[in-house]
């Protein structure tokens, strides 16, 4: 024991430090959130919810808000019924090509976005036509338009998530269920999806986050009809650097941490409940 210790420490002081330098930002924006002065300055300067409340109270960011939500619930419940099927055909499916389309599939997470963001702008403005097939068109500043954009963007964190779950899953079992008579929906029914239900609420959270704090597609795809909160935040400070950014800022914060903590107790739920079977 006395032997390791000199050799970890070293190790979890530099953990310590990247974890305090991921945080710092964090650290700083919240307190800064119930400064009472009008400009945000470190220290902050007192106590007060007004920033809040003016956020809260305020039309504007409230549609914003409502837009975001709409935007990631939508992108969200897409992406996993486009993910969950493709995940099946990955893991389960052997047909020539399958390499390559995995790898189309997971292309967003490798593509630089800003890339993606000026092709999709095009095709939704200008449209794209294959023979007599036109794609897009008018999409840009809708509702739909964002949802399509960032289905494309989030589904491989759906695909990721079912299929690392499939790959948990007993074969047997399904191959029982087959034999008794079932047919391959009532197998995927009956068997499949409740053994792989964590991970797709994982693809669904993961690809609803991703929507919600998305900017640089947003940035193209938005109009004064149709605005998301990360691009209402941007456009604000490049005005004024009020505390009111600084709020807006820690509700997201506060959305984020609320959801992934829910995943957590879930995920650590599910794992006490098969450490007990076992």
């Amino acid at each position: 024991m006395t032997r390791t210790f000199p050799s970890r420490l070293p190790l979890a002081v530099f953990g310590v430090l990247v974890c305090f330098f991921l945080a710092a930002p964090l650290v700083i924006i919240v307190p800064l959130s119930f400064t009472q002065s009008r400009a945000m300055e470190w220290p902050p300067v007192g106590f007060t919810v007004h920033w809040y409340d003016r956020v809260l109270s305020d039309a504007e960011w409230r549609s914003r808000v409502t837009a975001s939500f709409e935007v990631g619930m939508g992108t969200a419940a897409l992406a996993t019924a486009l993910g969950v099927p493709a995940a099946l055909g990955l893991v389960r499916g052997r047909f020539p090509g399958k390499l390559v389309l995995s790898g189309l599939l997971l292309s967003p997470l490798v593509v630089p976005v800003v890339v993606v963001a000026i092709g999709m702008y095009f095709v939704w403005v200008l449209g794209w036509r294959v023979g007599p097939i036109a794609i897009g068109g008018n999409l840009a500043g809708t509702l739909l338009g964002l949802i399509l954009a960032h289905t494309a963007l989030t589904l491989p964190f759906p695909i990721i998530m079912v299929s690392a779950a499939l790959f948990t899953v007993d074969r047997n079992l399904e191959r029982a269920a087959a034999t008794l008579g079932a047919s391959p929906a009532a197998v995927f029914r009956r068997v499949t999806a409740p053994l792989i239900q964590t991970g797709v609420v994982f693809g669904f959270v993961f690809a609803f986050l991703g929507s919600w704090d998305e900017y640089i597609v947003a940035s193209f795809l938005t109009s004064a009809q149709v605005t998301t909160v990360p691009v209402g935040l941007f456009s604000q400070i490049k005005y004024a650097i009020d505390p009111n950014a600084a709020a807006v800022s820690a509700l997201l914060l506060a959305m984020s941490s609320l959801v992934l903590t829910l995943m957590l107790l879930r995920g650590g739920r599910q794992l006490l409940g098969e450490g007990l079977k076992r």
